[in-house]
């Protein structure tokens, strides 16, 4: 048998080591042995954006760790008042004992660019008006406003105050106060002359139904009954003074 065909010895294990070793040598880089726990280069790639809760404003400075609290990073709440409430487990900042009496979710009013500037919306006010209209929170009633035990709301809509539907309900003063001419019609040059008060021959309903009372009347009987005003002396009378009061009372002319 010729050397060809004879088979080949292999290295004994010590060639073996050696040869690997020196392999090894040959492909060593500085990088090669670099610390195994050192930051992933993809950390600040994050696209915090694909888990549906992009980090923008107020977000976007805040640490991890404030939100991914003890290693935990799916399934973090989403929304504000469950994140903001002042504990510290989330945030520290919460909805404060001040603020609008409302059922509406932080995200229906605030974004969160910062709290302060936010769009306000009377859809889930659970108060009255007067809670926040109070001059407080909100404008108040003005000092000239018509003096009334009514609500706000009775009155006066959230879109605007200027177009009130008016009712005389809950009016705590007098008529004149306001139907003086100037906060509202008065009495009209040529009424009556009289020293009773508007609601005692008036109602809220019509100025023109009036319940005709001669108390109060503070001149003679033909001021009124002049056939201008009131029925005056008819052409058949017998001819005297226009003293209607000398023979004529006020139950019954006859």
């Amino acid at each position: 048998m010729d050397s060809s065909t004879q088979p080949r010895r292999m290295p004994h294990a010590p060639a073996r080591v050696a040869a690997a070793f020196l392999l090894l040598l040959a492909s060593w880089t500085p990088s090669a042995f670099a610390e195994t726990d050192a930051p992933d280069p993809n950390y600040d790639r994050f696209d915090h954006f694909a888990t549906g809760f992009p980090l923008v404003g107020g977000h976007a400075a805040a640490p991890c760790e404030s939100c991914h609290t003890g290693g935990r990073f799916q399934g973090l709440p989403r929304d504000c008042a469950t994140c903001h409430t002042g504990t510290g487990a989330f945030a520290t900042t919460r909805k404060p004992p001040n603020h609008v009496p409302s059922s509406a979710r932080c995200g229906d009013c605030h974004t969160v660019v910062a709290w302060s500037q936010a769009r306000f919306d009377h859809t889930g006010a659970s108060m009255s008006c007067g809670s926040c209209h109070n001059g407080g929170f909100a404008d108040a009633k003005t000092p000239n406003h018509l003096p009334t035990s009514n609500r706000c709301e009775d009155c006066h809509f959230t879109t605007t105050w200027l177009s009130a539907r008016f009712d005389h309900t809950g009016i705590t003063t007098a008529c004149a106060t306001c139907h003086n001419g100037v906060r509202a019609t008065g009495q009209n040059p040529g009424h009556i002359p009289s020293s009773q008060r508007c609601e005692d021959c008036h109602t809220t309903v019509s100025f023109a139904s009036a319940t005709m009372n001669h108390v109060g009347i503070t001149t003679g009987c033909f001021s009124c009954h002049n056939g201008s005003l009131a029925t005056g002396k008819h052409p058949a009378h017998i001819p005297s003074p226009n003293n209607c009061e000398l023979c004529h009372n006020t139950m019954v002319w006859r």
